[in-house]
């Protein structure tokens, strides 16, 4: 007879809520639900077909959960002892969820899978690690997305109850036969059941902490004779859109493999493929949503690397490093790209640098703009061969840190390897991205320095300053509309002969024929940290005259600046400035920008005629 038991706890050990595998999850409950439980269907794929999984909400009437009684009991037990206001409130609402005439229940289910193979009293099988392990991970390929064992307690983060219930169908690995197992695991706190002392940690299931494996002894809802997995989890924390908050995170993270055909979702019913990732990444509402969570830059991030890797003015690069396997580099120039490189495994998102190998991958002067992805490439099985970095990857699946390695020499031997991959890519992207005899007055990349704006005791913002490198003017600038101020002025390059500054003291040239104008001690910072759109700009002129002033991002192609929609000072027309100003005079302009930048800038002051000034 199936019933819920406690772990006895002899020793008397407090055990509260507060469960670390757990708690890794609270912040991001739907995300990181969506992600692991996918991420863990992935894993297990059979081959043939695409990996399908569904999320959906289930109204169970409490009569149709077979251990509600006992589980209730069970509360009422924890409730008898005192608690901390957290405790008491989680309490307290897991005790109305479970005596509520309808309960909600959120089952992730996925077909095309291996399931959760057994024998299930093999402590090494799958259906043990999942169920009863902590920390472990029985997963046979080495080089699978599931490093650690904890992502499978995301599923206790949306329930009230902390209680998830596992159902699965899996084929005898001798004899081939479809065999059912389900088993039920729950974590409330420690507590007393009239003179016993139990455990926080219970299971649900057969007597001796066994699981049930025959489908005719479980409710019609927790059966299942096709091969593969349903997850329960008991007593659902609904709040409004959690489908598109965990459709975000979906779409965000597995986007790869959904372009790919490798797998496929559905939540709350709405299919998300390959032939409707678009419209899915397009939708108002998932706008909406990565915008109330702070996820705008995810959900655009996914967009971009779709683009990548679909178009056919991609680059494509297989990167050979010894040791470590072959990786595939696709790279698109396009402008309005944000010059950044992402990693991605088994289809699914990583992350956007190297840091923990003292490289960010965010530095790309003298580089078109550009966007690129890494990933190991498939060996001719389909499966991608590099298990280095799955050693590298953190639990949180968004880093890669070498410090993982426990072994010294494999670890020092693993940095020399990424730092080779990443030389390699850095060459192809320097190779396919340069721009040609470019000039350039930059900033020094050191955003953070922008953001700080002055340590908030300067009485003078100019006493914080961060040093331009200031350069030539760049080629090809956007051409100007009839009427623009400065017209013919764009067209100066470096032999051109626009202002360029060294150590302080510069050089007049010319720009499409007209002087360009000297400046020095040019300083930059933000005036507002939470308004990026606006910038405070200083120099000091070496000659009087009438200028122009044009300010671009850093390091990005020479037909891109930015529009600078209003001054403190001057004229503003078509994006730039117009300024008269006087030799050893020190100029400060408030700048306006049509949109927020916050990284380096580029300046170039070119000459005009007092006319066309007016």
């Amino acid at each position: 007879m199936a019933e819920i038991r406690f772990l006895t706890n002899e020793a008397g050990k407090v055990e509260g809520l507060a469960y670390a595998g757990f708690e890794t999850f609270r912040g991001s409950p739907y995300t990181s639900c969506a992600r692991e439980t996918g991420q863990n269907s992935r894993d297990a794929s059979a081959g043939g077909h695409p990996v399908c999984v569904s999320f959906d909400l289930r109204s169970m009437a409490r009569s149709d959960v077979p251990f509600a009684d006992k589980l209730q009991h069970s509360i009422e037990c924890c409730l008898a002892a005192t608690h901390d206001v957290k405790t008491l409130q989680h309490l307290t609402r897991a005790l109305q969820t479970i005596n509520a005439p309808v309960i909600k229940v959120l089952e992730i289910s996925d077909r095309h899978t291996t399931g959760l193979t057994g024998p299930t009293t093999d402590p090494e099988s799958v259906f043990s690690a999942l169920v009863k392990g902590d920390g472990v991970t029985n997963k046979r390929d080495a080089t699978s997305a599931g490093s650690f064992g904890i992502g499978k307690n995301a599923a206790f983060a949306v329930s009230d109850l902390q209680t998830v219930i596992y159902s699965t169908c899996y084929r005898d690995a001798h004899s081939g036969e479809k065999k059912f197992a389900a088993q039920g695991r729950l974590r409330l706190v420690s507590h007393t059941d009239g003179d016993k002392q139990l455990s926080a940690e219970g299971y649900w299931g057969n007597a001796g902490f066994t699981a049930i494996e025959s489908s005719a002894e479980v409710p019609t809802w927790m059966a299942r004779d096709e091969v593969g997995a349903s997850i329960f989890s008991i007593g659902f924390r609904e709040q409004d859109h959690w489908e598109d908050r965990m459709t975000l995170s979906l779409v965000t993270n597995f986007f790869l493999a959904i372009e790919r055909g490798e797998i496929e979702f559905s939540v709350g019913g709405k299919p998300i493929n390959r032939v409707s990732l678009d419209s899915v990444l397009a939708g108002e509402m998932l706008q909406r949503i990565a915008a109330e969570a702070d996820q705008l830059e995810e959900l655009e991030r996914a967009r971009r690397l779709v683009e990548c890797m679909r178009s056919e003015a991609t680059l494509r690069r297989t990167i050979s490093v010894s040791g470590l396997g072959n990786f595939m580099f696709h790279l698109l120039v396009k402008e309005g790209m944000p010059r950044e490189v992402h990693v991605l495994r088994n289809g699914i998102y990583i992350t956007d640098n190297f840091a923990r190998f003292s490289e960010p991958l965010r530095r790309f002067p003298g580089t078109r703009e550009f966007t690129a992805v890494l990933e190991p490439a498939q060996t001719p099985g389909g499966r991608e061969p590099s298990s280095l970095l799955k050693r590298l990857e953190n639990p949180a699946h968004d880093s890669l840190e070498p410090e993982r390695i426990v072994d010294t020499s494999q670890r020092e031997a693993a940095k020399k390897q990424i730092k080779s991959l990443i030389k390699q890519m850095r060459d192809i992207i320097r190779s396919v991205a340069k721009i040609d005899d470019i000039s350039r007055s930059q900033l020094n990349e050191l955003s953070h320095l922008f953001a700080d704006g002055g340590d908030g005791g300067c009485k003078n913002v100019e006493e914080d300053p961060e040093r331009f490198l200031y350069g030539s003017a760049r080629k090809n600038r956007r051409a100007k509309p009839p009427g623009a101020l400065g017209k013919g002025t764009g067209k100066g390059g470096a032999k051109g002969g626009a202002t360029k500054m060294k150590t302080g003291k510069g050089d007049r040239r010319s720009a499409g024929g007209r002087p360009a104008l000297p400046l020095r001690d040019l300083r930059s910072v933000l005036p507002d940290q939470k308004d990026a759109s606006r910038r405070t700009i200083f120099f000091t002129p070496d000659m009087d005259g009438d200028m122009e002033l044009s300010v671009a991002a850093s390091g990005l192609s020479g037909d891109v600046e930015l529009v600078v929609t209003g001054s403190s000072s001057g004229r503003t027309a078509n994006g730039r400035i117009a300024l008269r100003v006087r030799k050893g005079e020190r100029v400060g302009v408030d700048v306006a920008f049509a949109e927020p930048f916050r990284g380096p800038i580029e300046l170039t002051a070119i000459a005009v005629k007092t006319q066309e000034l007016a």
